[in-house]
């Protein structure tokens, strides 16, 4: 048995799937387009903080070597050693502290390996900390033997300057001498070069890794638009292989069953009444089919009332 077609099932479906493939194409193109947003932004967003963070401690790792060097260097001036330590210190505790943000990871700029290598830059910190306070204390107590020598030959010369008392031999006082620059930067030596090892070299290293990752977003941008093209050119051929499949069909479902009519309907009027008018498969044309099976019909008995004797 011949399936029936309807024109205006074949019409109404081949219209409603050129609509769901536009809608599947706006929706295609909506969501790589958030898609891509979301991930550049998120990416971008992640290495910007993670690059502030990492220049401010490199920007604090250098000053702090800075300062431990003019520390060295003034270290028999009072005052500007003072000065110098006192800002050691003040740059340690900003280290510190920002090395503790960069461990919580709060903002979830770092991955895994990151944190980890954070752990390394703190335990770095405060090893070079630890020697560095170790040279100040040694810095302070030779200071503190200096002045109490001073101090001590200060009161003998004194006693011996007193008029009517008989000079005794000065006492032999230790002198001790400031720590040297050079002595100093070796007793810091184990630290400040695990300090710009596992720190200073090891931040700019993440840094730069991170630069690159900002940069590398141009290409995951690209990679979006792309696939947001190829899923547009898809839908439209798409679209464009259903308009062509109605241009072709729907014409023939309409003019074919027509043509046959027309042929049944002129052969009748020629009085041929013998050919059956055959049932349409179109659904349109199947009640016009059967009325004129049936007027065939009708007036093949006409006819043959006709060609009786009467």
């Amino acid at each position: 048995m011949k399936k029936t077609t309807s024109i205006n099932r074949k019409l109404m479906v081949g219209l409603a799937g050129i609509i769901v493939f536009f809608v599947l194409q706006a929706v295609g193109v909506l969501t790589m387009g958030r898609y891509t947003e979301r991930e550049v932004v998120e990416v971008a967003r992640k290495n910007t903080i993670a690059q502030v963070d990492l220049a401010e401690l490199s920007t604090l790792a250098q000053q702090i070597r800075r300062y431990e060097k003019e520390y060295f260097i003034y270290v028999n001036q009072p005052e500007r050693r003072a000065n110098y330590q006192k800002e050691w210190t003040g740059t340690m505790d900003k280290i510190t502290a920002l090395l503790g943000r960069l461990r919580t990871n709060a903002s979830n700029a770092l991955d895994g390996d990151e944190v980890t290598r954070v752990g390394q830059w703190s335990a770095a910190s405060d090893f070079y900390a630890s020697e560095m306070n170790k040279v100040f204390g040694e810095v302070e107590n030779r200071v503190k033997k200096m002045q109490e020598e001073a101090a001590l030959a200060a009161e003998q010369a004194a006693l011996n300057t007193k008029p009517g008392k008989a000079k005794e031999p000065a006492p032999v006082v230790e002198t001790t001498r400031m720590l040297l620059p050079e002595e100093a930067n070796d007793q810091i030596k184990a630290g400040k070069d695990r300090f710009s090892a596992d720190l200073i070299k090891s931040v700019a290293e993440t840094f730069a890794r991170k630069s690159q990752a900002t940069l590398a977003l141009t290409t995951v941008t690209n990679q979006g638009f792309n696939t947001m093209i190829y899923g547009v050119m898809a839908t439209v051929l798409i679209g464009i292989g259903i308009g062509i499949y109605l241009l072709i069909s729907l014409p023939k479902s309409v003019t074919t069953p027509i043509k046959r009519l027309t042929d049944i309907v002129d052969a009748l009027s020629r009085g041929e009444t013998t050919a059956p008018a055959a049932s349409m498969r179109v659904a349109e044309f199947k009640d016009l089919s059967a009325a004129v099976e049936r007027m065939r019909v009708a007036q093949d008995l006409m006819m043959q009332r006709l060609k009786k004797p009467r």
